[in-house]
């Protein structure tokens, strides 16, 4: 016979407070914890009472019991009822792993997020899902998240640029075993050409009113007595060589060398000339050179130009590049070192780098190129006939600037900032991004068409009397004619204002 408890979850079953799976869970712990116990001493006998009047018939929803004391009619639909429940929620799951199925495949090839609506589509409640997902950029979230661990690596590198390392490096070395001085002098012809090699350390040359270059160094040895150190000073040389095409000096030193140093400082003569200084992990720098090119190149080290009257080339792997007050044309390349230039002057300056970012700023140069692969690129006051700054997943900015000819910013994933110097009634202006923003602050004196149009992104902004909204807006800016304006967005948000 049917426990009372068995009685309620039925009933309850059907008033909906249970689902079936529920309403099955609890009749087996019932049943279970109802099982017949051990039979109990028999009592003596009662004297029999006549029975009561039969009760009135209960209501058709009560639990009937049939002479063999089975379960009624009723409990039998009410397991049919779960076993149909659970045929359900299996064909549920195996729409679910169908699903996943055809989620996986989706993953592999493009168009991911229509097949995985179509994967969805016999799933309960699957259209709130699917429109939460149009909702998602990935590539703004992809975005986002690069630019906060950048700006959390920022913050640890500002805090250690304080640190001087090598005197912590010499702290910890002691005291040098030998110190010893290096020198070599030659002549240079006008236009001659100079190298200079350095593995040991470091490389300043500066310009001065010399009749010939003077190179000067100190050499440091940390050995464990005198004779070694004086041992290994003996197989480092100073070598001058001259050729045809000019002067070579390098630094000449048994390979794998631990535990040494050696910097080097020039005096070069102002007649001009071009000049090359090569260190593997020091610094390369150089200033006030006249009349010549100049090549820095460094593995580790920072290189640093300022006071260069000539075209200049740097290079460097992981150092930073320092630019100032160059007369030439520049370019600039790294890995992850950032690039800083500032008063230039030249015909070009060309920078590119992958991770560090670049900067250029009070400047005067026709034509302009800054590239990076997730660094940020920065140009402030600067002018000239094209500028083209081009980023993958980093963000990219001009403000204050003029350019008559084109200003092209370009993104992946990065914003863009733009606020060119007014009046602007000339050349073309493009701002191009695929998931990033794009903000464009026009100067109070403009006259252009704007172009602006966003896929799955938002335009607005006000110009004057104009507001705009929406997913696109062409507008004549002024009087119309001039300059021509070009924003555009796959998924990020355009705002154009005016100042």
């Amino acid at each position: 016979m049917p426990s009372e408890e068995n009685v309620m979850i039925l009933k309850m079953l059907q008033e909906g407070k249970l689902s079936p799976e529920q309403a099955a869970e609890l009749i087996k712990a019932v049943d279970s914890s109802s099982a017949p116990k051990a039979a109990q001493p028999a009592q003596p006998a009662q004297p029999t009472q006549p029975a009561p009047p039969a009760a009135p018939a209960p209501p058709s929803r009560s639990i009937e019991l049939d002479d063999d004391g089975e379960q009624s009619e009723t409990i039998t639909r009410a397991r049919a009822k779960i076993a149909a429940a659970r045929e359900r929620v299996a064909g549920v799951q195996e729409q679910l792993a169908a699903a996943e199925e055809k989620i996986a495949e989706a993953e592999k090839e493009p168009g991911a997020l229509e097949k995985l609506e179509e994967a969805l589509k016999d799933i309960p409640g699957r259209r709130s899902l699917t429109d939460a997902l149009r909702g998602i950029d990935a590539g703004r979230l992809a975005a986002s998240a690069r630019r906060q661990a950048k700006r959390l690596g920022k913050q640890v590198k500002n805090s250690i640029e304080g640190i001087n390392f090598e005197a912590i490096g010499e702290t910890f070395q002691g005291e040098p075993t030998l110190i010893e001085p290096r020198e070599a002098t030659c002549a240079l012809a006008a236009g001659s050409f100079l190298r200079i090699k350095n593995p040991l350390g470091d490389i300043e040359a500066v310009g001065a009113d010399v009749p010939e270059a003077r190179v000067a160094g100190t050499l440091r040895v940390w050995a464990t007595d005198r004779a070694q150190a004086e041992a290994l000073a003996k197989e480092i040389e100073l070598i001058v060589e001259e050729s045809a095409e000019g002067v070579a000096i390098a630094v000449q030193a048994p390979a794998r060398l631990r535990r040494v140093s050696l910097d080097l400082k020039v005096f070069l003569p102002q007649a001009g000339g071009k000049v090359s200084l090569l260190s593997l992990s020091g610094d390369v720098v150089a200033r006030n050179l006249k009349g010549g090119a100049l090549i820095l190149a460094t593995q580790s080290g920072d290189a640093r130009a300022s006071e260069i009257a000539g075209d200049v080339i740097v290079e460097s792997a992981s150092g930073e590049i320092v630019l100032e007050g160059i007369l030439g044309a520049v370019t600039a390349k790294s890995i992850s070192g950032d690039i800083q230039a500032i008063r230039l002057s030249g015909q070009s300056f060309k920078g590119e780098t992958q991770s560090g970012d670049a900067s250029l700023k009070e400047a005067t140069v026709p034509n302009v190129q800054l590239h990076t692969v997730s660094g940020d690129v920065l140009v402030e006051g600067v002018s000239g006939k094209t500028l083209s700054l081009k980023s993958v997943s980093g963000d990219s900015e001009a403000r204050s600037v003029s350019f008559d000819e084109s200003l092209s910013l370009a993104s992946t994933s990065g914003s863009l900032t733009c606020a060119p110097r007014g009046p602007l009634a000339l050349g073309a202006l493009s701002l191009s991004t695929v998931s990033g923003d794009a903000h464009l602050t026009l100067p109070e004196k403009t006259h252009a068409s704007l172009e602006a149009k966003s896929q799955n992104g938002e335009v607005s902004g006000t110009i004057g009397e104009i507001t705009l909204s929406g997913k696109s807006a062409s507008e004549t800016i002024g009087s119309g004619a001039g300059a021509t304006l070009t924003v555009s967005s796959v998924s990020g948000d355009l705002t154009i204002t005016q100042e």
